[in-house]
């Protein structure tokens, strides 16, 4: 991607439980200090900070989120909010939703995560990559973690694989 002709644009969804507005806030925040001018365009779906029961919204909500990222041609990469469970129960019928634009992009995201990651995986759909994500601006450290993540999938940065 030519970096000095656009910003690269991340779009957070959240496929189990629900992101904190304070979170996504912080991670907005760090992103334009630490990064500048590289800093990517976030995107945090609405989705991600619905609430039901320990869900970011119904599973349809959920799953209907994914999909609008993934099919979303000016969305470079897919930054899943925070894990859970709820990962697990999206709709099956999704997949078979996904159209070119799923194919370009970065999928990152850890935890129960892996449920979505493994079948995207199998199904030759981008390219997932443990990592990451939002909600580990929380943690101890978390803001190294959030910043490693950006660096990732803003700018291609690798050094923070281990």
């Amino acid at each position: 991607m030519d970096r000095l002709s656009k910003k690269t644009k991340i779009a957070i969804v959240a496929p189990a439980c629900p992101l904190k507005m304070e979170a996504a806030e912080r991670v907005a925040a760090l992103a334009r200090e630490r990064l500048g001018d590289d800093a990517p365009e976030l995107l945090f779906h609405p989705q991600c900070f619905l609430d039901e029961g320990h869900f970011a919204g119904p599973d349809a909500a959920r799953s209907a989120a994914f999909i609008e990222a993934a099919n979303d041609p000016g969305v470079d990469a897919v930054w899943f909010a925070r894990g859970g469970y709820g990962s697990g129960r999206l709709d099956e019928t999704l997949f078979a939703k996904l159209k070119p634009p799923a194919q370009r992009k970065v999928y990152l995201g850890y935890s129960d995560l892996g449920f979505v990651l493994g079948r995207l995986y199998a199904g030759k759909i981008g390219r997932p990559a443990h990592g990451p994500m939002p909600a580990d601006i929380n943690r101890a450290d978390g803001e190294e973690a959030v910043l490693r993540a950006l660096r990732y999938l803003a700018l291609g940065d690798i050094g923070g694989i281990e």
